[in-house]
């Protein structure tokens, strides 16, 4: 057993979809879901950390943790902060408050993250002014699928490969998918490799079921000291190891389109865990496009390069394999709720470590990692987590 930096005591997931709730109502409802499920009242807390989402809300949430704050009543908080890095905020928001419970700055934080992914139609423009450098990039009117593809494709050449081997995660996922009650990917039905590749053209190599499914959703969790995890209504989850990587600011400043920061940072994640990726149990990964999954696979360290497709392939990552991948389906066939859709991949995780999965339950749960990323490809976070 790795020595805990901190405990997961209790969690709150948002159904994912068109829900049609206020920001701050989403905000609240998750975290007071979350003291419950962690036995824990508002005066236990003494840490609040939320991400702003910058997808549609208006400026009235600009002080968005001071809402959460007021409307929760906490009152004996020694630290609050908002956290953004598009994606990857939500695990870097597990860092700073795992950081925070180790120095002993906090003993119990409270983490909430929900939001919307409106129709690109309605925010297109913004969320490309958001992503793409205002000189070199956005001049000539990209868009995030057109982008990713480029990234995907490099990979693609890279490895010598085609796009049916994206084709195997989407397949794979849906086969989660398929049995979770919340996931709105869920009705389609079982997809064969055949299916994804005949569905129409997005851009690149990508199919429009290459793609994520925009929706409202989000969740909160919270993380407490190992003192304090003692007596947890659920399995205690450790945080054992935490890792980043930042290489770059806009796309066209990459250093290298098949590579990203994730080797950094799952690196410094399993070294600070004490054990290797050959030891983990499963991983949710963050998957906005169907080439995430096999490129953060390889970077890091649970296949070699080139050879995720075969984890794929002899059926590895779904259900019953003996590396589970995105169980709930992930961002592809779960949902993608904008910037709060990083904090799924925690909350999924936590829930099959606990024995609680809503859908298909993991058989061995007892080592994870988590990995999630900002913008394009940029801010990676990974988060290694052990049960006891």
């Amino acid at each position: 057993m790795s020595d805990p930096l901190a405990t997961l005591a209790g969690f709150a997931e948002v159904t994912p979809g068109r829900l049609d709730r206020p920001f701050l109502g989403l905000h609240l409802e998750s975290a007071v879901a979350a003291l419950h499920d962690a036995g824990m009242a508002p005066d236990d807390i003494d840490g609040l950390l939320c991400v702003g989402s910058m997808m549609g809300e208006s400026v009235e949430h600009t002080f968005l943790s001071e809402e959460i704050q007021d409307s929760l009543g906490l009152h004996n908080l020694s630290l609050q902060l908002g956290v953004q890095l598009g994606g990857g905020s939500h695990l870097a928001m597990l860092g700073v408050a795992t950081r925070a419970i180790q120095s002993g700055q906090c003993s119990a934080v409270l983490c909430v993250s929900a939001g919307v992914f409106p129709p690109i139609r309605d925010v297109g423009r913004s969320l490309m002014t958001m992503t793409c450098h205002p000189d070199y990039e956005l001049p000539y009117a990209p868009s995030i699928p057109t982008l990713y593809g480029l990234i995907a494709q490099s990979w693609l050449d890279e490895t010598g490969q085609g796009r049916e081997v994206f084709a195997e995660a989407v397949a794979a996922q849906q086969e989660w998918a398929v049995a979770h009650p919340t996931a709105i990917g869920a009705g389609a039905g079982p997809f064969t490799v055949a299916q994804v590749l005949e569905a129409r053209h997005i851009a690149g190599p990508f199919g429009y079921l290459d793609c994520s499914i925009p929706c409202e959703g989000g969740g909160a969790f919270v993380l407490v000291s190992p003192e304090r995890a003692a007596g947890l209504r659920h399995r205690p989850v450790h945080v054992v190891g935490i890792g980043e990587g930042h290489t770059h600011g806009f796309l066209t400043s990459m250093p290298d389109l098949s590579s990203t920061g994730a080797v950094r940072s799952g690196a410094k994640a399993f070294a600070e865990a004490g054990f290797g990726p050959a030891d983990v149990d499963l991983a949710q990964l963050y998957d906005a496009f169907s080439s995430n999954p096999l490129m953060l696979i390889e970077e890091l360290g649970l296949a070699e390069r080139g050879k995720a497709v075969e984890l794929y392939r002899e059926g590895a990552t779904r259900p019953g394999g003996r590396l589970p991948v995105n169980t709930n389906g992930g961002l592809l066939r779960f949902g993608h709720s904008g910037t709060a859709s990083g904090i799924c991949g925690v909350l999924e995780a936590y829930q099959q470590m606990t024995g609680r999965a809503a859908g298909i339950q993991v058989d061995r749960a007892d080592r994870a990692v988590v990995h999630a990323y900002g913008s394009m490809l940029c801010s990676h976070v990974t988060v290694v987590l052990e049960g006891s």
